[in-house]
Order: C-alpha cells, then sequence, then structure tokens
C-alpha cells in the first residue's frame, strides 16, 4: 500500500512538473510572488533584508512541489494587496472575500482565521460586539467587520501597520483593535505591551488563501495543497499559527481534567452496564421463579377440583351400576349426601377461582367510601362468635375510628382470616386487633391453634410450594389468594407468622385513602 501511494505521488508531481512547464515560469521568467514587507509572523522582510515568515518557508514547499522557479516582490500591505488584485505579482496570499471572488482566483483555504477584540486592561471592559456603541475600533480593511461595526454604532479607523495600532491602543488613542488571534498575540507579545488583553471574537473565521489571476496556477496549487495536508506538512509549517496563535490556548490541567472525566465517565458506564446485566438476570430468574410457580400453582388447583369432581362421578357412577334396588336405603342416602358434599366443595372453589380473576382483573371490585370501624368490627366479631363451637373465646381489640375503605371487601377479608383461625384452633383464644399505623389501616387475626405447616409457609397466599406440588388433603382453598390479591391491588401489604411453637398471626395494612 505505501508503495502504490509513493507511485501515485510519484505521478502527480511529474504530472505536475510538466504543467508546470506549461504555466509559463522560467528561470528567466520566474513567478513573482508578492509579500507584504511588515506583516509578521507570516511574512516580512528582517533586518537583513531578506524575506521570512510562515507563508515564505510554506510557499517554497509549494513551488518545489511544482517545479516553479519563483521570486519575491515585497511592498507595503497597501501597495501589495492592489498588486496582487491587478496583477502586477503573479501569486500572493490574502483572506477570502467574496467581494473580491470575481476579480481574482482563489486557492481552497490553507487554514482559517479566527478574529480577537484587544482592549487595555485598564480600560472599559467590553463584553464583545454588544458593547461596541459609540466606541472607536482600529482595524485593517475589512468590508465585513467595518458593516457589523457600523451596524452596532461604532466608530472605526482603518490601518494599514497593525504594530503601530496595537501600540496607539496601548497609549490611550483607541479603545479597541481588532485583529486575528496570531496578530493579537505575536504583537502583543513582541512589543511586550503588558496591559492589552485579547478575547475571542464571535464572528465566522476567515480563509487564508493564494491568490493570482492565473487560474490554472491556482488549480495547480490546489492539488498541491491537498497532499500536504495529508502529509502533514501545513501542520508543521505553520503550527504555531494554527495552535499557539490560530487556535484556542487549552492550559494542561485542562487536559487532565478531560482525561479524568472521561475516565470517570467510562467507569460509570460499565458500573452502569454491570449494574443493568445484573438487574437483566434477576428479572430472567424472576420470571423463570414465576413460570414454575404458575405451574406449581395451576397443578395445585387442578388437584382441588379434580378431588371433589372424581368423589361426584365415583358415587354416581356406583348409584347407576348398583341400581336403586341394589343398595339399602341408608348406603344410598349416605353416597347422596358425600355427592352433595363435594358438589358444594367444586362449586365453591370454581366461585373462588372466578373471585380471584376478578380481583387480578380489574378494579370494579373496590369501592371506597367513608366507614366506621366500630361498626363493621362489631358486625364480624357477632358472625364469627355464632360459628364457634368450641372452647375457644374470641376478642377484639381496638378504639373504632373511621376509615376510607371498601367496607365489603373488609368484611371478606377479615371474615375469612377469622374463619380458618376457628379452622385451626381447637382452644385457646382468637384475638382481632385493628388501629392506625402508619397513615393507613392496620389489622391482624392472631390464634393459639396449629400453626401453619411448614410446608406450605413458604408460599401460603400463592397456594405454592416448589417442595410439594400437590398439597393433597392439606389444600386450603384459595381463601388467602384471594384475600393477597385484593391487599395488593388496593395498594396494601399482608403478612402470616408462625412459630414452630404453634399459633398463627396474619395481619395486613391498607392506605386509609387509596384510589382504587
Amino acid at each position: 500500500m505505501k508503495r502504490i501511494a509513493y507511485i501515485t505521488l510519484l505521478l502527480t508531481t511529474l504530472a505536475l512538473t510538466v504543467k508546470a512547464g506549461q504555466l509559463g515560469y522560467s528561470e528567466k521568467r520566474p513567478l513573482l510572488f508578492g509579500i507584504d514587507m511588515d506583516y509578521p509572523p507570516m511574512e516580512y522582510v528582517d533586518a537583513d533584508g531578506i524575506p521570512s515568515g510562515y507563508d515564505v518557508e510554506f510557499t517554497k514547499r509549494v513551488m518545489e512541489r511544482l517545479g516553479v522557479p519563483f521570486t519575491y516582490a515585497p511592498n507595503t500591505w497597501e501597495n501589495i494587496a492592489d498588486d496582487i488584485l491587478e496583477g502586477h505579482v503573479d501569486l500572493g496570499m490574502m483572506v477570502y472575500s467574496p467581494y473580491r471572488k470575481d476579480m481574482t482566483n482563489f486557492s481552497r483555504a490553507v487554514f482559517k482565521l479566527y478574529y480577537q477584540l484587544v482592549t487595555r486592561k485598564d480600560g472599559q471592559k467590553m463584553n464583545g460586539l454588544r458593547d461596541a456603541d459609540d466606541k472607536t475600533f482600529a482595524l485593517m480593511r475589512s468590508r465585513p467587520i467595518i458593516d457589523t461595526l457600523t451596524k452596532v454604532g461604532a466608530k472605526t479607523v482603518i490601518v494599514t501597520d497593525l504594530t503601530k495600532a496595537m501600540t496607539d491602543l496601548s497609549a490611550g488613542k483607541y479603545d479597541a483593535v481588532i485583529c486575528y488571534r496570531y496578530q493579537a498575540r505575536y504583537i502583543i507579545g513582541k512589543r511586550r505591551l503588558g496591559n492589552l488583553t485579547a478575547t475571542d471574537l464571535a464572528l465566522t473565521p476567515r480563509e487564508y488563501c493564494y491568490v493570482s489571476h492565473d487560474k490554472q496556477l491556482i488549480d495547480s496549487i490546489n492539488v498541491i495543497l491537498d497532499q500536504l495536508e495529508e502529509e502533514g506538512v501545513i501542520d508543521e509549517v505553520y503550527a504555531s499559527v494554527k495552535t499557539k496563535f490560530g487556535g484556542i490556548s487549552i492550559p494542561v490541567w485542562v487536559w487532565y481534567l478531560l482525561g479524568a472525566v472521561l475516565l470517570v465517565s467510562l467507569i460509570v458506564v460499565i458500573i452502569l452496564q454491570k449494574r443493568y446485566q445484573q438487574r437483566l438476570l434477576r428479572e430472567m430468574q424472576r420470571a423463570q421463579k414465576s413460570e414454575q410457580l404458575k405451574t406449581i400453582f395451576l397443578s395445585n388447583v387442578s388437584h382441588a377440583l379434580r378431588t371433589p369432581l372424581n368423589a361426584v362421578i365415583g358415587f354416581s357412577d356406583l348409584l347407576m351400576m348398583q341400581g336403586p334396588d341394589g343398595i339399602d336405603a341408608n348406603e344410598q342416602q349416605n353416597l347422596l349426601g358425600l355427592i352433595n358434599e363435594n358438589g358444594k366443595q367444586l362449586l365453591h372453589y370454581i366461585e373462588e377461582l372466578l373471585q380471584l380473576s376478578d380481583v387480578e382483573g380489574g378494579d370494579e371490585l373496590f369501592h371506597r367510601v367513608e366507614t366506621g370501624l366500630a361498626g363493621i368490627m362489631e358486625e364480624i366479631a357477632a358472625a364469627t362468635r355464632a360459628k364457634i363451637n368450641k372452647p375457644v373465646k374470641l376478642q377484639v381489640d381496638g378504639n373504632g375510628g373511621t376509615v376510607v375503605l371498601d367496607p365489603n371487601l373488609l368484611r371478606f377479608i377479615l371474615s375469612h382470616l377469622l374463619d380458618n383461625a376457628i379452622q385451626n384452633t381447637d382452644e385457646g383464644t382468637i384475638t382481632l386487633s385493628y388501629s392506625n399505623k402508619d397513615n393507613g389501616f392496620y389489622a391482624e387475626v392472631k390464634d393459639t391453634g396449629r400453626g401453619i405447616p411448614e410446608d406450605l409457609k413458604e408460599n401460603i397466599f400463592g397456594l405454592l410450594s416448589e417442595k410439594n406440588t400437590s398439597v393433597q388433603n392439606r389444600l386450603p382453598g384459595l381463601g388467602l389468594s384471594i384475600c393477597y390479591a385484593i391487599m395488593l391491588k388496593a395498594g396494601g401489604r399482608m403478612g402470616v407468622e408462625s412459630p414452630a411453637t404453634g399459633g398463627t398471626t396474619v395481619w395486613l395494612w391498607a392506605p386509609n385513602k387509596i384510589r382504587y
């Protein structure tokens, strides 16, 4: 690849050399390169009368590539500008101007120049051109800048010697000088004008180009400029103009700060990505867990429905096989009773499933109204005492009050919890207590009964157990699942405590005012 690039460059240079011979320049008739005698550091004539500066050095490189002999034609800026535009010299360098594009030919930009505003440190502070009204600005001729200053009400003084203009500014003759960055920094440093300061102006940067009436020459220079830019020669020659003078000088500590910010940002991104991956893994595990629990739930529900259904079918088949005369009246009555009991149990499970489906699927069950606790608690206690036919006492602890809840759902949940306590308590006490807690309604049902079997504790509210996919005769129905679903839907919580020593406490909490 390098060999191909070298051959291409060689062929291009050879073609340009042949073309340069057609441009009409020779040792007897060298190209005249017009330069400003006093335009440091770009181009100037030093104390020994030798042309110097970045433009002089760079033009040597360009002409060597073109194979064109050239010589210098130094002059003052006013005269050299006219010499270039009127064709008295063959080539020069100046800022691209849309007003002059039809008068001569401009090459592509060698680089861009940026404007700065130079003022005295002890003078009136100027925040850009918005404070330019009635101020005096010195500048070299530039129609766009003159038009801009005129619009903001500034006074303009056109100068041809920028060094003298900066010295006059330092002495108080002007309010400000507008020039390019590299000019401001070079002159301030060279002349040691310590009372001057320069700030950037938000003006469109200008393109610094070669200029000639010879379009064929400009076309050839454009090809060379592309080569020199690709090879980094432009940056090499004009390095200080494009960075120290032409660009923004960025302190070293800023680069360190940027590096630190980038490093911290990278670390934050890595941490966030790692956390996201961990969260994604947890969600995947939760989804797998949910799928497993769903399978177990369906297995338990199907068992709960199948058991009474098998009993109904089995006993009814027995009656049909034996016939009414094959079974005595007492046995027939017993079988009919078993069929009726299992049918009711089957209906109960189906009703619970429908209730659970309603709670999970919609909000229409929730009707929040202001409810007096004393009345509803007395009603629930009276209904519960009527069901107790064991040496068990029911206690109710609470101080009344008012809540904003659905009374029917509250009655349903507490009644179901009390029914479970009755079924699992042969003697002792069942306590229903309630109070206001954490800006909500808190209640618990505590019994001194047998407690909850270990294999049901983990997922008592979902009737799920990873260790036992079928809980057989110990299946307590879907009531707790329905209660739990109601509490979650109401924005509340529900929990259970059942120590190994016996007894169970089921508690619930719901916001006092919740938008169902």
